[in-house]
């Protein structure tokens, strides 16, 4: 799968940042195949992920509400990577998190469609 062309995975619990983010990332020529809002519907939606080639996550690091601590994000990152191994994930959150691959600041969520596409390896 070419840069240009990625299979993404969407955890991110804010609708209108939800929202933007379907729209760039689609507006860039990649596909957004999986959806989730909450920890439980992006932890169930990987096998899902994985039966439609997923090859980039794009994940939120707090999806539990009044949760800061980026556990959420960590937690989604680690069960992806047992599924679908080969997987880029970009840490997606107003403060920088360790789980991703490289992380995009929602203030600057108009670089994710050019982040993915940067991405090194997609397959």
């Amino acid at each position: 799968m070419s840069p240009e062309n990625a299979i993404v995975f969407i955890a991110e619990d804010d609708r209108i940042f939800r929202e933007i983010s379907i729209e760039i990332i689609e507006a860039s020529s990649h596909h957004v195949a999986v959806v989730a809002s909450t920890l439980q519907e992006a932890l169930s939606g990987i096998e899902e992920a994985k039966r439609k080639g997923v090859n980039v996550a794009v994940v939120d690091g707090n999806l539990t509400k009044r949760d800061v601590s980026g556990n959420d994000g960590r937690l989604i990152s680690e069960e992806i990577r047992k599924q679908i191994p080969n997987i880029k994930i970009i840490s997606f959150s107003s403060s920088e998190q360790i789980y991703g691959d490289v992380h995009v600041d929602k203030d600057d969520i108009r670089k994710l469609g050019k982040t993915i596409q940067d991405l090194p390896d997609i397959s």
